[in-house]
């Protein structure tokens, strides 16, 4: 799941920067997907993983940086069958870290389902240990 979520972005990556497509209409989806599965299966070490995470978010972050706002609101056509019929480029990119919202909320289940406190849950509660510690 881990390399899905480093992966995910390439689809709008591709959408909004290589190709700078201004309607799907003819995008080939089942061929990108097929790719993308191909990338999530190959076997990575956790080393792997984690850099893999942080290079693809650096890249992400910084193709971000230099969108202007005309770019953001440019109208994207979607394909036959797609409700709304067209979306600005900005909401389409959100659904990147909506999609990845939803595969964090997944792993956060898992490792409760485990007994593991995620990670963002023990740093606030030592934050609320160390406020109520300096009352």
């Amino acid at each position: 799941m881990l390399a899905h979520i480093a992966l995910v972005h390439n689809f709008q990556y591709q959408i909004h920067s290589t190709e700078r497509r201004r309607t799907l209409v003819g995008f080939d989806f089942p061929a990108i997907m097929k790719r993308l599965e191909a990338e999530e299966k190959e076997p990575r070490t956790k080393d792997q993983i984690i850099e893999m995470l942080r290079s693809s978010g650096e890249k992400w972050a910084g193709w971000l940086q230099g969108l202007t706002d005309d770019f953001l609101a440019e109208q994207v056509q979607m394909a036959p069958g797609m409700t709304p019929t067209s979306k600005s480029r900005f909401e389409m990119i959100l659904s990147v870290k909506e999609h990845e919202m939803h595969h964090r909320g997944q792993l956060m289940l898992i490792e409760r389902l485990l007994g593991i406190v995620p990670h963002l849950t023990r740093e606030m509660q030592s934050s609320l240990a160390a406020a109520a510690a300096k009352r």
